[in-house]
Order: structure tokens, then C-alpha cells, then sequence
């Protein structure tokens, strides 16, 4: 844990998401800099896949990244595809964000 908490901020969530994609912390946790921890992961049946117009076997999960030092980095809720892609945008919807100054949230 940090040893000085940072100020917490709620945003909305086109302010994190701005802050995680020019951060790159996709891509950086696609190059394994992260540890991913699965908080929740749902397979969708075929009725709820086909309610909200998803292929059957789509996934919602919500995932942890954490850093060389074991802090929580971010906490993003995404979309997994049968195929293994992410779904919707393409890219996790960050709902918790550890920057240098601050940490930003929006409500789950």
C-alpha cells in the first residue's frame, strides 16, 4: 500500500477513460506490466447474451491490475468475446485509475 494515500475523485466516465487510454494502460497490460486479477468474470447464458445483443459465450468481467509492487493500478469492467477479443469499444471501461497525483472513479 502507499504510504501517502492520494486524493480520491469521482468522475465521469469519459474523464477516466480519457486518462486510461492516454495513459496506455491497455496496452500496457497487454505487454504484461500489469497483474490481472479476475474481481468478477460472468459467462453470459443465451438468453441474457441474446437480451443484450451479445454471441453466446460472451464474458463480462471485472479486472484488477496491479503493479510490480502489488498496488492496485486500475480496475476495469470489459466485454470478452468468445473469440478472446474485447468487445463493445475495443477496450476495458476503466472504473478506478491510480495516477501519479490522484485516483480517479466513477460508480460501478
Amino acid at each position: 500500500m502507499y504510504s501517502n494515500p492520494l486524493p480520491e475523485r469521482f468522475v465521469s466516465p469519459s474523464i477516466i477513460r480519457e486518462a486510461f487510454n492516454s495513459g496506455q494502460f491497455w496496452e500496457r497490460a497487454q505487454r504484461d506490466e500489469f497483474t490481472l486479477e479476475f474481481e468478477r468474470d460472468t459467462h453470459y447464458t443465451r438468453q441474457v447474451a441474446r437480451e443484450r445483443d451479445f454471441t453466446y459465450c460472451t464474458r463480462s468481467q471485472m479486472v484488477r491490475y496491479f503493479d510490480g509492487n502489488g498496488e492496485q493500478i486500475a480496475v476495469v469492467h470489459q466485454i470478452r468475446n468468445p473469440d478472446g477479443s474485447v468487445g463493445a469499444s475495443g477496450k476495458p471501461d476503466p472504473k478506478f485509475l491510480r495516477l501519479e497525483t490522484e485516483v480517479l472513479k466513477t460508480r460501478r
